[in-house]
């Protein structure tokens, strides 16, 4: 009699991961941040290109390079973040193919966030520059000029810009798909609680 009684308290208990249905705050404040960051530093890029003079060109990149380093600095605590907090499971009726390309899809983009403003640092440093943190001060040379190389960074660096688009629109058009099509709670998930679609 005790030992159901344990046993039924335990099962009533919400305190397993699975049964989690949204992410908490401090993830998806971050998510949206890094969303709005990485649309930042690729404006700034187009901006750089666009500018009238060298002195414009050169504010748009050094906003660029301070965008870049404030990603990987959110990125690398979305995932010490992402540890320690409780994470929604995917819907149960997703095949396994879809539900393994979800989580490769994700910690690509993890990757690549966390890559592209390395490349983008040693390119700087590679090219005989010094990258500028918000117009405060300049981050420490960690790369001694070097013109081949600072070549292969930039392509890189290139690629990986290329990748990231790539991989940020399959992930978005996924969300779409899950919320309009199957219309499960995957992107509600992520969704702040003023934009999720009532269940």
């Amino acid at each position: 009699m005790h030992r159901s009684a344990i046993a039924r308290t335990a099962a009533e208990r919400p305190s397993s991961r699975s049964e989690v249905s949204s992410y908490d705050r401090v993830m998806k404040a971050v998510h949206w941040l890094t969303l709005l960051l990485v649309i930042g530093a690729f404006a700034c890029i187009w901006a750089e290109r666009q500018a009238d003079t060298k002195n414009e060109a050169e504010i748009f990149i050094h906003v660029h390079q301070s965008l870049g380093f404030t990603i990987l600095g959110l990125t690398i605590f979305r995932l010490y973040w992402r540890r320690r907090a409780e994470i929604p499971r995917l819907p149960v009726s997703l095949p396994v193919i879809q539900k393994l390309a979800a989580r490769a899809t994700e910690y690509l983009l993890y990757g690549l966030l966390s890559v592209q403003p390395v490349l983008g640092i040693l390119y700087t440093n590679a090219s005989r520059h010094l990258v500028n943190l918000y117009f405060l001060g300049d981050l420490p040379v960690v790369l001694g000029p070097d013109r081949m190389l600072a070549e292969r960074l930039i392509a890189l660096h290139d690629l990986v810009a290329v990748l990231l688009l790539i991989f940020i629109g399959l992930h978005a058009a996924a969300a779409l798909f899950h919320h309009f099509v199957r219309r499960d709670d995957v992107l509600n998930a992520m969704l702040p609680r003023w934009l999720q679609r009532p269940r």
